[in-house]
C-alpha cells in the first residue's frame, strides 16, 4: 500500500546546497578567526624579540652613554646588522636628543628617522606596520638615555601569507570532503528513511501494512466525497485462542501462525481490498466495492471458510478459527473512528457468541456496550465498597453423607438492576484486571466465613475457591494466598484451589511452580470442569493435585447416557490416587448412579443448594444431631452403612 512519497529530487539537491553553503560559510568564518588570530601572534613574538634585543643594547651603551662616546656607542648597535628583522636602532640621551644612530642598508631616510620615543609608546595588536620598541639606559639605577628599536615586518607578512595560502588550501579540501562525505551520507540518509519509512508502515512478521498505515488509509478513505467513499467496509479479524497455541507450542510456532493466517487472508481477499495486522492477534480488511452492496458478507464467509483448514506447525495439525466483526460506511457510522468502534463492537458480540464465527454491526449492540460497560464500572465500585456477597454450595461425602465441603460462588445484588447473573459479570471480570482483584475479595472473604463454621461447629468443613487465568499469572498469587490464610487464620488443609483444565495448559512451567508450593503447604488442588478441556493423562501425573471434578454436561445426561466416559473418570482419577467430585447432581438417579460408580463427593441442587454461612452451619448441626441420635442407638445398628444418605438441601 502506497501512501507516502519520498523528498523529490530536486528539493534533495537544494536541501543539499544548503548544507554546502552552510559548510562553507562555516569554513570562512573559522579561517577569518584563525587569520586574525595568526596575525595578532606573528606580531607579538616579532615584539617580545625585538623588546628583548632592545633591552641587550641597552645594557651595553650605559658607559659609552656615560662619557659620550659615540663612536663606542655605534660599535655596539653595529652588531644588530646579523639580524634581519632589525630595520633601525636610535640611541637617545636623557635631554631626549639623539646621540648615536644605526639604520639597515637600503632605507629610506624617512624609515630611518622614525624610530623615536614617542613612536615607541604606541603600540598595536594588529597591523602589518614596523613594530617599534624602547628600552631604558640606566646605570647604578640613574637614567641615560632611551634605546629604540624599530623591527620590520617583512618576514611576518611573508610568514602570513604562507599560513593564509596553506589555511586556504586546507578549507578548500575540507569543503571538497565535506560535499563527498555528505552526498555519501545523503543517500545513506535515503536508504534509512525509505527502510525507517517502510518499517514505519508494515508489520515485519506478517510483511502486511500495520497499524498505523492502515487507519491512516482508513482515515482517507472516509475523507473522500460521498459519492467515492460509498461502499466501504472495516472488517476485523481476531484468531481465536492464539494465546493457548502461543503458550503451549512455543513463540515461534506462534509466529508461523500468524505469517500463515496473513497468507491465508490475502487469498481469501481481493486484491482491491487492503490486509493489515493491527494487534498481536488481530487483523483488519478494507473491503471498497460500491458495484457490490453486499461484497462484504462474502468476504466475511470466505476469511472464515479459508482459515477453517488446519495448519501444521511444528509438525502438529493446528486448527484455527477466527471470529469477524464488521461495519459499513457511511450506513453504520459518520467517520472513521466511529466506523472502527462498530466493527469493533461487533467483533466483540462475535467472540462472545462462541467464536468461529462473523457478525455484522447492529445499533442495539452500542446498547450492549454501555451496560457492559457500565456493569464494570459498578462492579469495580462493588468490590471497592464490599457490596458483593458470597453463596456456599454444600458437597456431600457419596459414602458416609457427611458435609465435608463447600464451593465458594460469588453473587452481586445491584443496587439498580437487581441480582446480576455471574454469568454475566464474571466474563466482565475476566476480560479486564478486576478479576484479580475479585478473585482476592472472595478468597479472603470465604476465608473469614469457613473459619468461622469450622470453629463455631468444631467441624473439619473444607472451603472451594475458583481460580481464574489472570490469578494465577500474578507473580505474587501465592503469597497473596498465604497472607490471607494467614490473616483469617483458617488452616491450609481446609482450602481447595480449583482450577481448570485450559488455565493449566496455558503456561505448564509456571502452574506447576505455584501448585508445588500449595501442595507443600498442606492447600488442596482440584481440576475443575475435567473432561471438558485437554483431559491429558500426562498432566495428571505431572501436576500435583488432589481431586478431579467432573464437569456437570457428563453428570446431567446420567445415567441414560455417557455412563462410559465417567466410568473411566473415576477409575483413572483413583489409579492415581485423586478424589473425585461430581457436580451438578439434580436428580435422585443421577445421585444413585454415581454412589454404584463409586464417585467419592457430590454437590449440586439435590443435595444442597447454595446457601449462607449460616446455612452452612446449619448443615453442621444438624449432621451433628444425626451423629448424636446414632450413637444413641443400639450397637447392631451403629455400624450399619446407607449408601444413599446424602443430605438434602
Amino acid at each position: 500500500m502506497k501512501r507516502y512519497e519520498t523528498v523529490t529530487p530536486k528539493l534533495t539537491r537544494s536541501l543539499s546546497r544548503v548544507n554546502i553553503v552552510g559548510v562553507a560559510i562555516a569554513l570562512i568564518v573559522s579561517s577569518a578567526v584563525l587569520l586574525i588570530y595568526e596575525a595578532i601572534s606573528l606580531r607579538a613574538s616579532l615584539t617580545d624579540v625585538a623588546r628583548l634585543q632592545a633591552a641587550m643594547v641597552s645594557e651595553n651603551l650605559s658607559a659609552a652613554l656615560m662619557f659620550g662616546d659615540r663612536q663606542a656607542a655605534a660599535d655596539v648597535l653595529r652588531h644588530l646588522r646579523s639580524l634581519p628583522y632589525v630595520e633601525s636602532a636610535a640611541v637617545f640621551d636623557k635631554k631626549g636628543a639623539r646621540f648615536v644612530l644605526y639604520a639597515h642598508e637600503g632605507i629610506s631616510e624617512l624609515e630611518q628617522n622614525e624610530g623615536t620615543p614617542e613612536a615607541a609608546q604606541h603600540s598595536k595588536r594588529l597591523s602589518f606596520s614596523d613594530v617599534f620598541v624602547s628600552a631604558p639606559i640606566e646605570l647604578n639605577r640613574q637614567r641615560l638615555g632611551t634605546v629604540v628599536l624599530v623591527a620590520t615586518t617583512a618576514q611576518l607578512k611573508t610568514d602570513f601569507a604562507r599560513y593564509a595560502v596553506f589555511l586556504l588550501g586546507a578549507s578548500a579540501s575540507a569543503l571538497l570532503i565535506s560535499r563527498f562525505i555528505m552526498t555519501r551520507m545523503k543517500l545513506r540518509l535515503n536508504d534509512a528513511e525509505r527502510r525507517l519509512e517502510y518499517l514505519a508502515l508494515t508489520d515485519p512478521l506478517t510483511g502486511l501494512s500495520n497499524r498505523r498505515a492502515f487507519f491512516e488509509e482508513l482515515d482517507c478513505r472516509v475523507r473522500l466525497s460521498p459519492r467515492t467513499r460509498s461502499g466501504l467496509t472495516l472488517v476485523l479479524i481476531d484468531v481465536d485462542d492464539f494465546k493457548t497455541v502461543n503458550d503451549t507450542l512455543g513463540h515461534v510456532a506462534g509466529d508461523e501462525l500468524l505469517q500463515s493466517v496473513a497468507a491465508t487472508l490475502r487469498g481469501a481477499v481481493r486484491s482491491t481490498d487492503i490486509v493489515s495486522r493491527i494487534g498481536g492477534d488481530e487483523f483488519a480488511v478494507l473491503v471498497y466495492d460500491p458495484a457490490q452492496k453486499h461484497q462484504y458478507h462474502s468476504t466475511a464467509e470466505n476469511i472464515i471458510r479459508a482459515l477453517a483448514r488446519p495448519l501444521e506447525l511444528h509438525g502438529r495439525s493446528v486448527r484455527v478459527t477466527v471470529s469477524v466483526g464488521f461495519s459499513r460506511y457511511p450506513g453504520d457510522a459518520g467517520d472513521a473512528a466511529g466506523l472502527v468502534s462498530s466493527a469493533d463492537v461487533a467483533l466483540y458480540a462475535a467472540k462472545s457468541s462462541g467464536k468461529n464465527t462473523a457478525v455484522a454491526f447492529r445499533p442495539a449492540m452500542i446498547a450492549e456496550t454501555q451496560r457492559r460497560a457500565n456493569l464494570e464500572r459498578d462492579l469495580r465500585v462493588a468490590i471497592e465498597n464490599d457490596e458483593l456477597g458470597i453463596a456456599y454450595q454444600p458437597q456431600f461425602d457419596c459414602i458416609t453423607g457427611n458435609l465435608i465441603g463447600a464451593e465458594a460462588l460469588v453473587r452481586w445484588l445491584h443496587p439498580v438492576e437487581g441480582p446480576i447473573s455471574p454469568a454475566e459479570f464474571v466474563p466482565i471480570a475476566e476480560s479486564s484486571d478486576l478479576i484479580v482483584t475479585l478473585g482476592m475479595w472472595v478468597m479472603r472473604r470465604a476465608c473469614r466465613d469457613a473459619l468461622e463454621w469450622n470453629r463455631a461447629a468444631g467441624a473439619s468443613v473444607s472451603l472451594s475457591v475458583n481460580v481464574s487465568a489472570r490469578q494465577l499469572r500474578q507473580l505474587d498469587f501465592g503469597e497473596s494466598v498465604f497472607q490471607t490464610l494467614g490473616e483469617t487464620g483458617l488452616h491450609p488443609k481446609l482450602l481447595v484451589l480449583e482450577l481448570t483444565e485450559s488455565l493449566l495448559m496455558a503456561n505448564v512451567d509456571l502452574a506447576t511452580e505455584v501448585m508445588r508450593k500449595f501442595r507443600a503447604a498442606g492447600v488442596r488442588l482440584s481440576i475443575d470442569d475435567f473432561g471438558t478441556g485437554y483431559s491429558s493423562l500426562s498432566y495428571l501425573q505431572h501436576f500435583p493435585i488432589n481431586e478431579l471434578k467432573i464437569d456437570r454436561s457428563f453428570v446431567c445426561a446420567l445415567p441414560a447416557s455417557g455412563q462410559p466416559i465417567v466410568t473411566a473418570i473415576i477409575s483413572m482419577a483413583h489409579s492415581f490416587g485423586l478424589t473425585v467430585v461430581a457436580e451438578g447432581v439434580e436428580n435422585p438417579s443421577q445421585l444413585e448412579w454415581l454412589v454404584a460408580a463409586d464417585c467419592d463427593v457430590v454437590q449440586g441442587y439435590l443435595t444442597g443448594q447454595p446457601t449462607t454461612t449460616a446455612g452452612i452451619l446449619a448443615l453442621i448441626a444438624a449432621q451433628h444431631e444425626q451423629l448424636g441420635a446414632a450413637a444413641a442407638t443400639d450397637d447392631s445398628h451403629a455400624g450399619a452403612r446407607h449408601g444413599t444418605g446424602v443430605a438434602h438441601d
